[in-house]
């Protein structure tokens, strides 16, 4: 009986100090993708990204010996899917971790049940402020917020492009109303105000009877916060109406099947990015480039490897860099104080990362490209609100 008690002490001991999702032998995180329905070719490509990267180090040892196993639960990017499955891989898989889900509104649809949860989520790939603002102790987001990315567009066009006459079409959404209000609010501590402010619904394929609009506000400069396919029918409509001003739009569109498919109508547009660019006068970056497509054609030979596809390594790459961080005694709070001595820290693909206790905003800087003959071409090095 003595000794069946001290064995039962130390099971009872053992399972009060393991960890959700961590075993000898592997971890186990989840993330929530759109594989099916009308965005699974994101989805899809991010899940490539994450998987790739998860193999080379699974490949290479793991992290302490422990390989990483990845669900990923297709929600197809609709927010009462999103909740379902990631309770599902919360309370039934017993994720230790979500990493890289998809969508603004799934992003934000679970935010607070994780917190609740003391779940860790790692990377969002979303642009909405709310998942940093206010800072919550389990959500840690990289990608730039559209507030932080509108303030820097107001700076860039006045203090670089010396414009004056900035107006500003918006998807008539959370997206496109974040960002127009941070660039409203930028161009007030310059003493200006947008000359002209258009709202749309992005499912509109005619922006014609709009654009009259823009004729007659005689803008220098025009901000376009929309997504690839609505972009393109505005750039083009305002083309054809005469509408020479620059547009400078966000990372959002950032992605090679946006020249592909703007064709010509999109040479001279500006962009915002995130990742820096893999260009021959940036050898560092170009080599970090080339090692991370050799890590991702390793899963996926001869494919290449799409901005989607480089969000889910970076999603990746910044998680595992938290456990490497954590120690061999993972814990999820372990992981939030690993997670919080990152500072301005690089990765392959990954650069300049920076959070901390009460700081959940992981990236802080971007730099502007322009499209030139059909190639993105990096205009300004990374810029800061302060710089």
């Amino acid at each position: 009986m003595k000794k069946m008690l001290v064995v039962l002490g130390i099971l009872l001991t053992i399972l009060a100090v393991a960890e959700v999702g961590v075993y000898k032998d592997k971890i186990v995180i989840g993330t929530f993708q759109a594989l099916s329905g009308p965005y699974a070719v994101i989805g899809q490509e991010m899940s490539k990204g994450m998987n790739a990267y998860f193999n080379w180090v699974n490949k290479n040892g793991g992290v302490y010996g422990r390989k990483i196993e990845l669900i990923i639960a297709d929600d197809q990017l609709n927010p009462s899917k999103t909740v379902v499955e990631v309770k599902r891989l919360v309370e039934s898989d017993k994720v230790f971790a979500i990493v890289g889900g998809l969508g603004s509104y799934g992003c934000l649809a679970v935010m607070d049940y994780l917190e609740q949860n003391r779940v860790p989520f790692v990377y969002q790939g979303a642009g909405t402020s709310l998942l940093v603002s206010p800072p919550k102790k389990y959500i840690f987001a990289v990608q730039p917020d559209y507030t932080f990315e509108g303030q820097l567009i107001a700076k860039f066009l006045v203090e670089n492009m010396g414009k004056k006459r900035i107006g500003i079409i918006y998807m008539s959404n959370d997206v496109g109303e974040e960002g127009r209000a941070a660039v409203k609010s930028m161009l007030e501590k310059y003493k200006m105000k947008p000359v002209l402010e258009v709202g749309y619904n992005p499912l509109e394929t005619d922006y014609s009877a709009l654009a009259i609009n823009v004729l007659s506000a005689n803008v220098d400069s025009i901000v376009i916060y929309g997504f690839i396919t609505d972009t393109i029918r505005w750039i083009k409509t305002l083309r054809d109406y005469g509408v020479a001003a620059p547009v400078v739009t966000t990372y959002s569109n950032a992605d090679p099947s946006f020249i592909a498919l703007g064709g010509k109508q999109v040479d001279g547009v500006y962009i915002t990015g995130w990742v820096p660019l893999a260009t021959p006068d940036r050898p560092e970056f170009l080599r970090d480039y080339q090692r991370a497509v050799a890590i991702f054609q390793e899963s996926y030979p001869n494919q290449p490897m799409s901005s989607y596809a480089v969000a889910g390594f970076i999603a990746a790459e910044v998680f595992v860099q938290g456990l490497l961080r954590a120690g061999d005694d993972l814990t999820r709070d372990g992981l939030v104080q690993a997670l919080e001595t990152i500072k301005n820290w690089d990765g392959i693909l990954t650069k300049d990362i920076t959070w901390g206790p009460g700081l959940r905003r992981g990236k802080s800087s971007m730099y502007f490209m322009k499209i030139e003959n059909g190639v993105f071409v990096a205009v300004t090095d990374l810029m800061t609100l302060q710089n």
